[in-house]
């Protein structure tokens, strides 16, 4: 027998991870949605995995589209994290505001966060109440700074020695 969802979220909260935003192409601009549920797969090829929820805006989009980005973000994007999370209203993760540009998929990617992988999707899973998304890593950059963190239900930032 499965352990009950408040069981698994409280469990799950242990798990530190980085912040990203999952982007995708809508009518009229962008669509973001905050992730958990990023991991990398395999560098030969070049893949990755997202989760999304199949009653998320979001996952139309990707499905319809065949690709997305991952945007990893820095410090200092917690209000950009939360409007993406929906935390801003229904219109929220539009990110109207948010500057991006596009790579070699024609997915947004968001211009100013710590790194971003522009993913076409090559392969899809049932998963339970979300799909699994394999995006092969079509184009990808980084830039300096520090990771947004988050863990036990909050945000965080890494803390350096010295």
């Amino acid at each position: 027998m499965a352990i009950t969802g408040d069981a698994f979220r409280a469990a799950m909260r242990q798990w530190a991870s980085g912040v990203s935003i999952v982007t995708c192409r809508r009518d009229g601009g962008l669509r973001g949605i905050t992730v958990s549920s990023f991991a990398s797969l395999s560098l030969d090829p070049p893949l990755v995995l997202i989760g999304i929820h199949k009653r998320a805006a979001s996952h139309a989009l990707i499905e319809r589209e065949r690709c997305f980005a991952v945007n990893i973000l820095r410090e200092g994007q917690v209000d950009l994290a939360n409007l993406a999370a929906g935390r801003g209203g229904p219109d929220g993760a539009h990110l109207a505001a948010v500057a991006h540009r596009t790579a070699a998929t024609g997915a947004p990617v968001l211009v100013d966060c710590l790194a971003w992988l522009d993913c076409a999707v090559v392969m899809v899973h049932d998963g339970g109440d979300h799909t699994l998304f394999i995006g092969r890593v079509e184009a990808s950059g980084e830039s300096d700074g520090r990771p947004l963190l988050y863990f036990q239900g909050d945000y965080r930032r890494l803390r350096v020695r010295g």
